[in-house]
């Protein structure tokens, strides 16, 4: 599996161091379910593709519509489950309305009418800490697209555990509104951004850069902070796993998760939790159906193998390839897991242009080397205070490295380089 089509340079691979009845579990954990108004397709019993549409609360998909001529119902009146929710003590991601705001400050609200009650207001939220910039977070939609911007600055204290500090950033992403399930599934980038959380900071996939444990498993080599994340070269702050409390803190274990995020293909992503049936009489907790074959400790996705029949469709509480299933109202969504991939193993969407891979398309702030095929390809991809650059093998296929004859011609940073001479190129001093 190519994995290298989203690499960049050298100098990031240093973040390696980087709802239901009564009688039924309450799907009112603070997030919503799906997104109010959102369509998806879906199969009727005839096979052949309807569409329909996520409730005025959230709380659940309208019933699959399989004549176009025909509206899905969208009237919550019409629907005794679907009665507003009127608890002003209910609402945690309430806009915030002080007057006293300034008219120049951070947009932290990031609802504008869209997605309302899924992402994270975080106008009164701790923050990192006084040494930090406050988390910023705004989303817009429009029929076809949800853009979403933000700091990467986490709503939370902000504890240092790689060497690389923490620095807000500048994302930007654009995704589908009506994502379609594909059928093919695709990679998500080796390095870099694939999804994003609700409070704005990016998720990377379930690995690390090439150094000093090349492309290992972060959470297995414990090098997380107490919410999965931690932060990369350039200090761009990212998960790699999830905890619900850490956005929901009243979250009940055994609760249908809330939405915890997006991928860049345009599906949510869940907790562990969800619902087997539309009427939501069962919770279970969905499982990664990815099997650990060697030591992650390096080498994380060549350590793991999916090949059991629930990798390519789920069933019962085995999840596909991507971490994913179909749910019970026939709309596609991704769970947050224990075990590997941890949140996404692939796309079973299309990403498109979202703005997958580095956070800020910046060659110098890139968690991993440029993939290459010649040296032409490696012009500017490695790191400043490089003598030269060059296209060279490497166990991940070929990538772009710093050239030497000299230990002192290998860049300085995080992570120490050292030169060899027998190669001429600079490799981890180990």
């Amino acid at each position: 599996m190519n994995k290298f089509n989203a690499l960049c340079s050298l100098v990031a691979c240093v973040g390696a161091l980087a709802a239901c009845g009564d009688d039924a579990p309450s799907a009112d954990t603070g997030g919503r379910l799906c997104v109010p108004g959102q369509t998806q397709s879906c199969t009727c019993t005839d096979g052949a593709q309807g569409a329909q549409t996520c409730d005025d609360q959230g709380a659940r998909f309208l019933e699959c519509v399989c004549d176009p001529n025909n509206t899905p119902n969208n009237d919550p009146n019409n629907d005794p489950n679907n009665a507003p929710n009127n608890d002003p003590n209910n609402e945690p991601d309430a806009p915030n309305n002080d007057p006293n705001n300034e008219p120049d400050a951070p947009n932290n609200d990031p609802g504008q009418g869209c997605l309302d009650g899924i992402f994270m207001d975080l106008s009164n939220v701790e923050g990192a800490g006084p040494d930090y910039p406050a988390p910023t977070l705004s989303v817009t939609c429009t029929e076809d697209t949800i853009v979403v911007e933000s700091n990467s600055i986490p709503h939370y204290e902000y504890i240092n555990v790689t060497p690389n500090g923490l620095q807000a950033q500048n994302n930007r992403w654009e995704i589908a509104h009506n994502p379609l399930l594909l059928d093919e599934m695709t990679d998500i980038p080796l390095l870099g951004v694939a999804a994003f959380a609700i409070n704005g900071v990016p998720i990377f996939g379930p690995n690390e850069g090439p150094v000093p444990d090349p492309f290992g498993d972060p959470i297995y080599n414990d090098i997380m902070d107490w919410c999965l994340g931690h932060s990369g070269p350039g200090g761009s702050y990212h998960y790699h796993a999830f905890l619900t409390e850490c956005f929901f803190p009243d979250y009940q274990e055994g609760d249908p998760s809330p939405i915890l995020g997006f991928s860049l293909d345009g599906f949510p992503i869940y907790g562990p939790w969800g619902c087997v049936d539309e009427a939501c009489t069962e919770v279970v907790k969905f499982e990664s159906s990815w099997v650990r074959t060697g030591d992650p400790t390096t080498y994380a996705w060549d350590n793991h193998a999916c090949d059991r029949p629930e990798c390519a469709q789920a069933q019962g509480t085995q999840l596909d390839r991507c971490n994913g299933r179909v749910g019970p109202d026939g709309t596609y969504r991704y769970h947050a897991t224990d075990g590997f991939p941890y949140i996404m193993g692939c796309y079973h969407g299309d990403p498109g242009d979202a703005g997958g891979g580095d956070p800020n398309n910046d060659p110098n702030n890139m968690p991993g080397p440029v993939a290459c095929q010649d040296v032409s390809d490696c012009d500017g991809a490695c790191p400043e205070g490089s003598v030269g650059c060059t296209c060279a093998n490497s166990p991940m296929g070929q990538i772009c490295v710093p050239t030497c004859n000299v230990d002192a011609d290998c860049p300085t940073g995080m992570m120490p380089l050292r030169c060899d001479p027998g190669m001429g190129i600079c490799v981890p001093n180990r």
